[in-house]
């Protein structure tokens, strides 16, 4: 009975011959689960537009499909003068078809769901089934971002417009907020003109993974078993802290008692920036989890408001820092850090190490007994220059 039933199963598993290798799966935009929403739900929805089938339909979105609109008929009457026509358009994104469809998780869902932001989102839709209509926001919203582009391009160079000067997109006063799919990257992002992006933009599958190997592309940081302390403890070890070169989340380093850092700019999008990374990471297969190594080590540092006003001192953290502690302390509380390194002498050692040394942990210890709390300095001053006048005293009296 038991060598039947593994006959029968292993009959199930086995392909036929003359089956196909199936290709590695190409997914690589994701709904997000429930588990990392409930963190904060509100980090995973956009705000102003929506671009893709997800959010189509949004009730507080939908005053941005008239700009879309606007840039889809200014994008016909463009390719109409190099003799093209919305059918060749069509056409040519049938070709793509499938494999859009491909990129998306999630695309055969039809239960109710809640809406995003509270705002009336329509229920989700099966676009297997309505193909059509999803090609169309393929068209409508890819026509979109091509003339934001190409609009500041033209703006740039000095060239007139076509659209309205008061048109909430692309009018002259709004311009100035956009630029080329690099310049805007890097400038949305506060990146410096010298990022790699032009070295990996062939390799990503949109723009937050463009984003995310910008900001991971230099440094060897690793993630570790050991947890470190914090920033004031650090310190009262004798560690220094430095920016590093490059504002690579992974440009960490540890050397000569100097811990070097990343700058960080914070201000009210670096919760939704950091969870859209690490949710990037966690469902995709072979993203890596630099993003996440960095937020666990960083919560690691910051525990305390002293903590941000160190790192801030050193020009580390610039912007909005007051509540940074609670947002890392936040958005890693259902993440998951993997992929630990044996036998590789990390960052983490080396400052756990250090900080173990007898000398240096004597010297932590009697910062944080006698130095830190005003009273107990003051008490110990007073029995120093007590001491002194004793010593004095005996020493007059010898003599």
């Amino acid at each position: 009975m038991a060598e039947k039933l593994i006959l029968d199963l292993t009959r199930k598993l086995q392909l036929p011959q003359n089956q196909p290798a199936q290709e590695p799966c190409s997914k690589s935009i994701y709904r997000v689960p429930k588990i990392l929403t409930d963190i904060n739900s509100q980090a995973y929805e956009p705000k102003l537009t929506s671009f893709g089938p997800y959010h189509h339909n949004c009730h507080h979105l939908l005053p941005r499909e008239e700009s879309k609109l606007s840039a889809l008929l200014q994008f016909h009457r463009r390719i109409a003068r190099a003799s093209k026509t919305p059918d060749d358009v069509l056409i040519a994104m049938r070709r793509v078809e499938p494999r859009l469809i491909a990129y998306y998780d999630g695309l055969q869902v039809e239960e109710d769901y809640e809406d995003c932001l509270e705002r009336g989102r329509f229920h989700h839709r099966d676009w297997l089934k309505e193909k059509d209509e999803f090609l169309e926001i393929m068209i409508t919203d890819g026509c979109f971002a091509l003339e934001i582009m190409l609009a500041d391009k033209r703006s740039t160079v000095g060239e007139q417009s076509e659209y309205d000067s008061h048109d909430p997109v692309f009018g002259a006063e709004r311009m100035i907020y956009i630029g080329d799919v690099n310049t805007l990257i890097k400038a949305f992002y506060n990146l410096s003109s010298a990022s790699p992006a032009d070295q990996i933009i062939d390799e990503c599958f949109h723009i937050l993974d463009l984003y995310r190997k910008i900001v991971t592309f230099e440094g060897e940081y690793l993630p570790s078993y050991e947890n470190v302390q914090s920033t004031t403890k650090l310190r009262n070890a004798g560690v220094s802290f430095c920016k590093s070169k490059t504002n690579s989340f992974r440009n960490i380093s540890f050397n000569g008692g100097i811990l070097s850092l990343p700058q960080l700019k914070v201000d009210d999008t670096i919760e939704s920036l950091l969870l859209n990374l690490m949710a990037f990471e966690r469902l995709h297969a072979t993203a890596g989890n630099k993003v996440t190594t960095y937020v666990f080590f960083m919560n690691g540092l910051i525990n305390t408001v002293d903590d941000v006003a160190l790192l801030r001192n050193e020009e580390i953290i610039k912007g909005l820092s007051a509540t940074i502690s609670k947002i890392f302390n936040k958005i890693t509380k259902e993440a998951i850090l993997v992929g630990f390194t044996d036998g590789i002498v990390g960052v983490n050692n080396k400052l756990n190490t250090y900080c173990k040394k007898r000398m240096r942990r004597w010297r932590a210890n009697f910062i944080e007994i006698y130095l830190k709390n005003p009273w107990i300095f003051t008490s110990l001053l007073g029995c120093l220059l007590l001491l002194a006048l004793i010593i004095i005293k005996t020493v007059y009296i010898m003599l």
